[in-house]
């Protein structure tokens, strides 16, 4: 038992030491953990060559929100001057699965135009990552994003210009479930914050962003989410309007509005993944929650009255009843209204 004893105490401090480091060691870690990341772009250098890249996506589809990617398919061109080619060392930044990006150059060589400037297009289909954020599910707005830079020139030697003009998408262009805002154009620069151990080079890369703006279709919040949670609680509410000596019933209606509730949350999650937060179904939930069981609570506390009570004291119970249940669908209306009032 001793030994047994000794061998559980020396574990558990090995698994102590493992789980929590000591605090110089984690103050190391800390210090040396360099973040990259992507800012606005500056004002391009005078020595570095401009190259101007617009794209036209033609399909979007497969938009899996627990992996956080997409596929996207469509074109991209870039328009430059000077004894460089920007196509060769372009790349997709956030690129997924490289071994099945689709790149084909529509000619292999890249065109003169009138202005003495070259021009190549090429299309692209590849699988993208794109963090998506479900606080404000289902009526989340989304944007699905590609990365473009260049993987062997930095920001001092070539910029990236986009082409807002001429960049857009086919209005073929259709994802079920969603309706398309727009396409968004971002110029910044991708900072590594790193020079990968070759010492005295810099890190940091011209990139654009093109972002397809979406925003889910309200119809799947309004009649499949929202109107079979309403109906459930007016159920509640009606056992609000029934005489207060009908106490079975009364105290039926609301448990068992309460269970359905439950039920209907799980189901209205199903199409996203667990995530670590509330997000805005969720607020409605809980507030349906709490308007059930404030109402089965006023009901225990009529059922207790109700015995041997006078006319006059039923009558007063009623009106309160009648109070609550018109007082509640305000209020379970004014807090739904405020959730969403910017989201549709």
């Amino acid at each position: 038992m001793i030994i047994t004893g000794l061998l559980l105490l020396l574990i558990s401090g090995c698994s102590q030491r493992m789980t929590h480091p000591d605090q110089n060691e984690m103050a190391t870690i800390e210090r040396s953990l360099r973040l990259g990341d992507f800012q606005p772009a500056p004002e391009a250098p005078v020595s570095a060559e401009r190259v101007t890249v617009g794209v036209y996506l033609v399909n979007a589809y497969d938009l899996n929100i627990s992996s956080n990617t997409f596929y996207l398919s469509g074109y991209l061109w870039m328009r430059w001057k000077g004894d460089i080619d920007p196509m060769a060392s372009m790349e997709f930044a956030n690129m997924v699965e490289e071994w099945s990006m689709i790149q084909t150059r529509i000619e292999e060589e890249p065109i003169v135009l009138e202005d003495g400037s070259y021009y190549q297009i090429t299309r692209f289909q590849g699988r993208f990552f794109q963090p998506f954020d479900l606080s404000d599910y289902p009526l989340d707005h989304q944007r699905l994003s590609i990365y473009i830079e260049n993987s062997q020139s930095t920001i001092d030697k070539i910029v990236y210009v986009a082409d807002t003009e001429d960049s857009g998408h086919g209005s073929s262009l259709f994802i079920p479930g969603w309706n398309i805002l727009g396409l968004q154009v971002a110029e910044m620069k991708h900072d590594y914050r790193t020079n990968f151990g070759e010492t005295g080079q810099s890190s940091v890369y011209s990139t654009i962003k093109f972002s397809l703006d979406l925003r889910r279709v309200s119809n799947l919040f309004i009649w499949k989410l929202l109107l079979p949670l309403m109906i459930v609680l007016l159920t509640n509410w009606l056992a609000l309007l029934l005489l207060p000596t009908m106490r079975d019933i009364r105290t039926a209606m609301p448990a068992t509005a309460l269970l359905t509730t439950v039920f209907l949350h799980q189901a209205s999650m199903d199409a996203i993944p667990q995530v670590s937060t509330l997000v805005l179904m969720d607020y409605i939930y809980v507030s349906a929650y709490f308007f059930i069981l404030l109402t089965l609570a006023q009901i225990i506390w009529v059922n207790n009255q109700v015995n041997d009570a006078s006319p006059g004291t039923l009558q007063r119970l009623r009106s309160i009843d009648r109070t609550s249940a018109i007082v509640q669908l305000m209020a379970m209306g004014l807090i739904i209204g405020v959730m969403i009032w910017d989201k549709l």
